[in-house]
């Protein structure tokens, strides 16, 4: 059914706006927004969603880069992947305490959001949901929530702190130290965090993600501890000011491209180690030191 204001509706599923205006209402009755069903209407500026919706489905407002406000009800349990990316003007959003999984990339490019409350509904966040969030100083977790937690600087975890999830982007903080116990570092967890000149990574961490630290243009120096065997893909690619980089020896394997762009760099470790040999095929220069 195509009604007289541009919804286009079957089912109960909101298939696709085809309206200009810049304030809409979903019709009552619609149980979930489809798939792109507002892709790209720039014209949208708020939109109210009835109390029948449950799902908000995958990239569903991606791109409405004019959208500042959104009212979810308490009725949507899913929020699809990418529903909200690059939605660049949105400053706030009420995340319901029904809502129990976040997908992949949901809010990543929503630049003017500055902070984002997890309710304790929340039992699944999808990867780098957060990611390209410039204007977003810290993360609240409900404290009832069983799968995650934040810290008092607002960085969000796994509930037990073992796994860094995401540093936020907007913090003013120049260093940070990831706290004792953490083990993981995730997948783009200090994405484009231009504003920290120091991390400090302690001995318990095990695993430092694919682009953990991509883009971190103002880090000078880290020291990666004894602990990591393995970083993954791009985990420092384009960080541009950072000059020195110490690899224990215990690392065996370096992802792709994980100091791409990285043109001031020296990497230290133990002579005759994987360190020397990855310096060496990588064209950086290298120090060698005492074991």
């Amino acid at each position: 059914m195509n009604d007289s204001k541009g919804f286009l509706i079957k089912n109960g599923v909101l298939i696709k706006y085809c309206g200009y205006n810049k304030n809409i209402a979903i019709p009552d009755g619609v149980v979930s927004i489809g798939e792109r069903a507002f892709f790209r209407c720039e014209s949208l500026e708020s939109i109210t969603i009835p109390n029948s919706v449950t799902s908000i489905g995958d990239n569903a407002f991606d791109r409405c880069k004019y959208l500042t406000g959104i009212n979810i009800p308490d009725s949507v349990t899913i929020i699809g992947k990418k529903a909200f990316h690059s939605c660049s003007g949105l400053t706030s959003i009420d995340i319901p305490n029904s809502v129990t999984r976040i997908g992949d990339n949901v809010f990543c490019g929503c630049r003017s959001l500055t902070s984002i409350n997890i309710p304790d509904s929340v039992i699944s966040i999808g990867n780098k949901a957060f990611s390209d969030c410039a204007g977003l100083t810290g993360f609240t977790v409900g404290a009832d929530n069983g799968y995650y937690s934040n810290d008092e600087y607002g960085v969000l975890f796994n509930k037990d702190k073992t796994v860094l999830i995401r540093y936020p982007e907007g913090n003013e903080r120049a260093s940070y130290t990831i706290p004792e116990g953490v083990k993981i570092i995730g997948d783009g967890a200090f994405f484009n965090c231009t504003k920290l000149t120091d991390i400090k990574i302690p001995d318990s961490i095990t695993y430092i993600g694919e682009t953990a630290f991509f883009a971190c243009t103002n880090l000078m120096n880290i020291n990666i501890p004894g602990s990591i065997t393995h970083i993954d893909i791009a985990a420092f690619a384009v960080c541009v000011s950072l000059t020195t980089v110490n690899i224990p020896k215990g690392i065996t394997d370096i992802g792709e491209d994980v100091f791409d762009m990285c043109k001031s760099l020296t990497i230290s470790g133990v002579s005759g180690s994987y360190a020397e040999k990855y310096a060496e095929e990588n064209g950086i220069e290298f120090i060698g030191i005492l074991s």
